[in-house]
């Protein structure tokens, strides 16, 4: 799913401790380095990305 970040989905993930990252997901992993998706899914999604203009959320996030 993607998503345009606005400034009041950036207050709400601050509000909120909001986590929808790789690195809060229990199939995110760092493998060699490089973040890595125990499913097989591109694992870059990272805490910073509210910094961006868009999120592409995994429907398959699990907090970890």
């Amino acid at each position: 799913m993607r998503q345009t970040i606005t400034l009041a989905l950036r207050q709400e993930a601050e509000t909120f401790a909001l986590r929808f990252s790789c690195e809060d997901c229990c199939h995110g992993a760092i493998v060699n380095g490089e973040p890595s998706c125990s499913l097989g899914f591109p694992a870059d999604l990272r805490r910073d990305a509210l910094a961006g203009e868009e999120l592409a959320f995994c429907k398959s996030f699990e907090l970890a």
